[in-house]
Protein backbone atom coordinates (compact mmCIF):
# COMPACT_ATOMS: atom_id res chain seq x y z
CA UNK A 1 0.00 0.00 0.00
CA UNK A 2 1.28 3.53 -0.76
CA UNK A 3 2.46 5.35 2.31
CA UNK A 4 0.85 8.69 3.23
CA UNK A 5 2.55 11.36 5.34
CA UNK A 6 1.51 14.63 6.95
CA UNK A 7 3.37 17.71 5.70
CA UNK A 8 4.53 20.38 8.11
CA UNK A 9 2.93 23.81 7.39
CA UNK A 10 6.39 25.34 7.76
CA UNK A 11 7.41 23.61 4.52
CA UNK A 12 4.66 25.52 2.73
CA UNK A 13 5.69 28.84 4.27
CA UNK A 14 9.48 28.51 4.07
CA UNK A 15 9.99 26.28 1.02
CA UNK A 16 7.04 26.10 -1.39
CA UNK A 17 6.01 29.78 -1.42
CA UNK A 18 9.60 31.15 -1.55
CA UNK A 19 10.48 28.66 -4.30
CA UNK A 20 7.50 29.79 -6.37
CA UNK A 21 8.37 33.45 -5.87
CA UNK A 22 12.03 32.91 -6.74
CA UNK A 23 11.15 31.06 -9.93
CA UNK A 24 8.72 33.79 -11.04
CA UNK A 25 11.23 36.53 -10.23
CA UNK A 26 13.97 34.66 -12.07
CA UNK A 27 11.75 34.24 -15.14
CA UNK A 28 10.89 37.95 -15.20
CA UNK A 29 14.54 38.97 -14.82
CA UNK A 30 15.61 36.55 -17.53
CA UNK A 31 12.94 37.91 -19.87
CA UNK A 32 14.06 41.52 -19.48
CA UNK A 33 17.72 40.52 -19.61
CA UNK A 34 17.11 38.75 -22.91
CA UNK A 35 15.48 41.94 -24.26
CA UNK A 36 18.52 43.97 -23.20
CA UNK A 37 21.06 41.57 -24.66
CA UNK A 38 19.38 40.86 -27.97
CA UNK A 39 20.87 42.63 -30.96
CA UNK A 40 19.07 43.45 -34.22
CA UNK A 41 19.94 41.09 -37.06
CA UNK A 42 22.23 42.34 -39.78
CA UNK A 43 20.32 43.33 -42.90
CA UNK A 44 21.73 41.98 -46.17
CA UNK A 45 20.85 44.45 -48.92
CA UNK A 46 20.51 42.04 -51.85
CA UNK A 47 18.41 39.60 -49.82
CA UNK A 48 16.09 42.41 -48.73
CA UNK A 49 15.71 43.63 -52.33
CA UNK A 50 14.98 40.13 -53.65
CA UNK A 51 12.46 39.55 -50.87
CA UNK A 52 10.62 42.77 -51.75
CA UNK A 53 10.57 41.83 -55.45
CA UNK A 54 9.14 38.39 -54.68
CA UNK A 55 6.50 39.90 -52.37
CA UNK A 56 5.49 42.46 -54.99
CA UNK A 57 5.26 39.78 -57.69
CA UNK A 58 3.02 37.57 -55.55
CA UNK A 59 0.84 40.57 -54.68
CA UNK A 60 0.56 41.52 -58.36
CA UNK A 61 -0.56 38.02 -59.30
CA UNK A 62 -3.08 37.71 -56.47
CA UNK A 63 -4.58 41.22 -56.63
CA UNK A 64 -3.92 42.14 -60.27
CA UNK A 65 -7.61 41.97 -61.09
CA UNK A 66 -8.21 45.24 -59.25
CA UNK A 67 -6.26 47.29 -61.83
CA UNK A 68 -7.03 47.74 -65.57
CA UNK A 69 -5.54 45.16 -68.00
CA UNK A 70 -3.23 47.74 -69.57
CA UNK A 71 -1.74 48.63 -66.18
CA UNK A 72 -1.40 44.97 -65.27
CA UNK A 73 0.42 44.15 -68.53
CA UNK A 74 2.73 47.13 -68.09
CA UNK A 75 3.72 46.06 -64.57
CA UNK A 76 4.19 42.44 -65.62
CA UNK A 77 6.37 43.44 -68.59
CA UNK A 78 8.50 45.66 -66.37
CA UNK A 79 9.07 42.85 -63.86
CA UNK A 80 9.86 40.29 -66.56
CA UNK A 81 12.40 42.57 -68.27
CA UNK A 82 14.09 44.10 -65.22
CA UNK A 83 13.36 42.57 -61.82
CA UNK A 84 12.92 38.87 -62.58
CA UNK A 85 15.57 38.78 -65.29
CA UNK A 86 18.53 39.35 -62.97
CA UNK A 87 21.35 36.87 -62.61
CA UNK A 88 21.52 35.69 -59.03
CA UNK A 89 24.16 33.70 -57.22
CA UNK A 90 23.42 30.40 -55.57
CA UNK A 91 22.62 30.77 -51.86
CA UNK A 92 25.44 29.98 -49.49
CA UNK A 93 24.18 27.73 -46.66
CA UNK A 94 27.14 28.76 -44.48
CA UNK A 95 26.45 32.47 -44.86
CA UNK A 96 24.40 32.73 -41.69
CA UNK A 97 27.01 30.77 -39.72
CA UNK A 98 29.71 33.27 -40.72
CA UNK A 99 27.72 36.14 -39.24
CA UNK A 100 29.34 37.13 -35.90
CA UNK A 101 26.03 38.58 -34.66
CA UNK A 102 24.37 35.21 -35.18
CA UNK A 103 27.04 33.36 -33.22
CA UNK A 104 26.90 35.94 -30.43
CA UNK A 105 23.11 35.61 -30.27
CA UNK A 106 23.42 31.84 -29.96
CA UNK A 107 25.93 32.19 -27.12
CA UNK A 108 23.73 34.72 -25.31
CA UNK A 109 20.70 32.47 -25.66
CA UNK A 110 22.55 29.45 -24.33
CA UNK A 111 23.90 31.46 -21.40
CA UNK A 112 20.46 32.81 -20.49
CA UNK A 113 18.95 29.33 -20.73
CA UNK A 114 21.56 27.22 -19.01
CA UNK A 115 23.05 29.62 -16.45
CA UNK A 116 19.98 30.38 -14.31
CA UNK A 117 18.63 26.83 -14.63
CA UNK A 118 21.88 25.22 -13.48
CA UNK A 119 22.23 27.71 -10.65
CA UNK A 120 18.67 27.15 -9.43
CA UNK A 121 19.01 23.37 -9.66
CA UNK A 122 22.17 23.48 -7.53
CA UNK A 123 20.52 25.85 -5.07
CA UNK A 124 17.38 23.75 -4.72
CA UNK A 125 19.34 20.52 -4.48
CA UNK A 126 21.62 21.94 -1.79
CA UNK A 127 19.06 23.65 0.49
CA UNK A 128 15.79 21.77 -0.15
CA UNK A 129 16.79 18.17 -0.82
CA UNK A 130 15.60 15.08 1.02
CA UNK A 131 11.96 15.99 1.72
CA UNK A 132 8.70 16.65 -0.07
CA UNK A 133 7.11 20.08 -0.37
CA UNK A 134 3.59 19.45 -1.64
CA UNK A 135 0.97 16.82 -2.41
CA UNK A 136 -1.25 16.80 -5.45
CA UNK A 137 -5.00 16.38 -4.76
CA UNK A 138 -5.28 13.60 -7.35
CA UNK A 139 -3.61 10.18 -7.56
CA UNK A 140 -0.75 9.43 -9.94
CA UNK A 141 0.53 6.14 -11.29
CA UNK A 142 3.95 4.69 -10.62
CA UNK A 143 5.30 5.89 -13.96
CA UNK A 144 5.36 9.47 -12.59
CA UNK A 145 7.54 8.60 -9.60
CA UNK A 146 10.81 9.52 -11.30
CA UNK A 147 9.36 12.83 -12.44
CA UNK A 148 7.65 13.83 -9.18
CA UNK A 149 10.12 12.53 -6.59
CA UNK A 150 13.56 13.51 -7.89
CA UNK A 151 16.23 13.11 -5.23
CA UNK A 152 14.05 10.99 -2.91
CA UNK A 153 14.30 7.19 -2.93
CA UNK A 154 11.21 5.89 -1.09
CA UNK A 155 9.45 3.16 -3.03
CA UNK A 156 6.30 2.94 -0.90
CA UNK A 157 5.61 6.69 -0.87
CA UNK A 158 2.53 7.89 -2.75
CA UNK A 159 3.43 9.33 -6.16
CA UNK A 160 1.29 12.40 -5.56
CA UNK A 161 3.96 13.79 -3.19
CA UNK A 162 6.38 16.16 -4.95
CA UNK A 163 9.95 16.97 -3.99
CA UNK A 164 11.46 20.44 -4.20
CA UNK A 165 13.56 19.74 -7.31
CA UNK A 166 10.57 18.30 -9.17
CA UNK A 167 8.44 21.22 -8.03
CA UNK A 168 11.00 23.61 -9.49
CA UNK A 169 10.66 22.01 -12.94
CA UNK A 170 6.86 21.98 -12.68
CA UNK A 171 6.73 25.66 -11.78
CA UNK A 172 9.13 26.54 -14.58
CA UNK A 173 7.03 24.70 -17.16
CA UNK A 174 3.67 25.97 -15.90
CA UNK A 175 4.14 29.66 -15.09
CA UNK A 176 3.91 30.98 -18.66
CA UNK A 177 0.31 32.08 -18.27
CA UNK A 178 1.10 33.89 -15.02
CA UNK A 179 4.05 35.65 -16.66
CA UNK A 180 1.80 36.82 -19.47
CA UNK A 181 -0.51 38.37 -16.87
CA UNK A 182 2.39 40.01 -15.05
CA UNK A 183 4.20 41.36 -18.11
CA UNK A 184 1.15 42.05 -20.25
CA UNK A 185 2.64 40.47 -23.37
CA UNK A 186 3.50 37.13 -24.90
CA UNK A 187 6.45 35.55 -23.10
CA UNK A 188 8.39 32.64 -24.50
CA UNK A 189 9.45 30.28 -21.76
CA UNK A 190 13.11 29.38 -22.05
CA UNK A 191 12.88 25.80 -20.92
CA UNK A 192 15.18 22.93 -21.76
CA UNK A 193 13.11 21.78 -24.75
CA UNK A 194 13.15 25.25 -26.29
CA UNK A 195 16.90 25.45 -25.79
CA UNK A 196 17.48 22.09 -27.48
CA UNK A 197 15.22 23.04 -30.39
CA UNK A 198 17.05 26.35 -30.77
CA UNK A 199 20.41 24.60 -30.89
CA UNK A 200 19.17 22.10 -33.49
CA UNK A 201 17.82 24.92 -35.67
CA UNK A 202 21.01 26.95 -35.46
CA UNK A 203 19.80 29.50 -32.95
CA UNK A 204 16.50 30.18 -34.69
CA UNK A 205 18.11 31.22 -37.96
CA UNK A 206 16.34 30.51 -41.20
CA UNK A 207 18.02 28.87 -44.16
CA UNK A 208 18.80 31.22 -47.08
CA UNK A 209 16.13 31.34 -49.78
CA UNK A 210 17.00 30.34 -53.35
CA UNK A 211 15.51 33.33 -55.17
CA UNK A 212 16.52 31.90 -58.53
CA UNK A 213 13.79 29.28 -58.30
CA UNK A 214 11.37 31.81 -56.78
CA UNK A 215 11.90 34.27 -59.63
CA UNK A 216 11.66 31.48 -62.21
CA UNK A 217 8.30 30.38 -60.84
CA UNK A 218 7.04 33.96 -60.74
CA UNK A 219 8.16 34.50 -64.35
CA UNK A 220 6.27 31.42 -65.53
CA UNK A 221 3.12 32.46 -63.68
CA UNK A 222 3.30 36.00 -65.05
CA UNK A 223 3.85 34.76 -68.60
CA UNK A 224 0.75 32.61 -68.22
CA UNK A 225 -1.43 35.31 -66.62
CA UNK A 226 -0.21 38.22 -68.74
CA UNK A 227 -3.03 37.98 -71.30
CA UNK A 228 -5.51 36.06 -69.11
CA UNK A 229 -5.96 38.48 -66.22
CA UNK A 230 -9.58 39.66 -65.94
CA UNK A 231 -10.44 43.11 -64.66
CA UNK A 232 -12.90 42.78 -61.81
CA UNK A 233 -14.40 46.22 -62.48
CA UNK A 234 -14.91 45.90 -66.23
CA UNK A 235 -18.71 45.88 -65.92
CA UNK A 236 -18.84 48.24 -62.96
CA UNK A 237 -20.60 51.10 -64.90
CA UNK A 238 -23.32 48.74 -66.16
CA UNK A 239 -23.88 47.34 -62.66
CA UNK A 240 -23.99 50.82 -61.17
CA UNK A 241 -26.47 52.03 -63.80
CA UNK A 242 -28.59 48.91 -63.30
CA UNK A 243 -28.71 49.39 -59.55
CA UNK A 244 -29.59 53.08 -60.01
CA UNK A 245 -32.47 52.22 -62.32
CA UNK A 246 -33.72 49.54 -59.95
CA UNK A 247 -33.76 52.01 -57.05
CA UNK A 248 -35.46 54.63 -59.22
CA UNK A 249 -38.20 52.19 -60.26
CA UNK A 250 -38.73 51.09 -56.66
CA UNK A 251 -39.23 54.73 -55.62
CA UNK A 252 -41.79 55.25 -58.40
CA UNK A 253 -43.74 52.21 -57.29
CA UNK A 254 -43.81 53.45 -53.70
CA UNK A 255 -45.05 56.84 -54.79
Amino acid sequence: MPQSILLDPSIRDWVLLPLTGIVLLLSVLRHYLSLLLQSPPAVVLHSSVNKNIASYGKLLLSAGGHIPPSAFKERVAHMLENDLNKELEAPNPMEMMNDPNMMMSMMKGQFLNMGPNVGMMMLVSYFFSGFVVAKFPFPLSQRFRGMMQRGLDIDDLDCSYVTSLSMYFLIMSGCQGLLQLLLGQDVEMNDQMAMMQQQMQGGGAQAPVDYRSVFKQLSEEMQFMKDRQKWLYADAPEKLLKDWRAKKNSRKIRN
